[in-house]
């Protein structure tokens, strides 16, 4: 494994997005864990509920924790087909409009999928 996703079992956008991403994962180098699966099984290292459902946790095979655009960055690189775009992602100016954009989507993310979470964290 070289990274470890927690993804929010309950969010509409989270699943499909997981979906899509195993699709593109075709050297296995992610492995995914709903953040209930996570807390249930009382993982290390712990995390506030509210922050995982906010948004995306990357952690790498070292113990590094990438949160949200950063997550993606990282994640996007781990495919064959993204891994050169991924690199766009690493200029010096992509995270000051990466950030912005990662969370209005993450805010938004009820509005581009049409329905609500399952416990109502789409809302956060």
């Amino acid at each position: 494994m070289e990274l470890l996703a927690l993804y929010d079992g309950n969010c509409v956008l989270c699943n499909k997005s997981k979906a899509k991403s195993e699709k593109l994962d075709w050297l296995g180098r992610v492995q995914w864990l709903s953040l209930q699966e996570y807390e249930k099984e009382g993982r290390k290292p712990a995390f506030r509920t509210i922050d995982l459902r906010r948004e995306l946790h990357v952690i790498d095979g070292n113990g590094r924790i990438y949160k949200g655009f950063f997550a993606a960055r990282k994640m996007l690189l781990q495919f064959p087909v993204t891994f050169m775009p991924a690199l766009l992602l690493y200029l010096p100016f992509a995270a000051k409009a990466g950030i912005p954009i990662y969370n209005w989507i993450a805010r938004n993310r009820y509005k581009w999928m049409g329905e609500r979470c399952a416990d109502g964290s789409c809302s956060i």
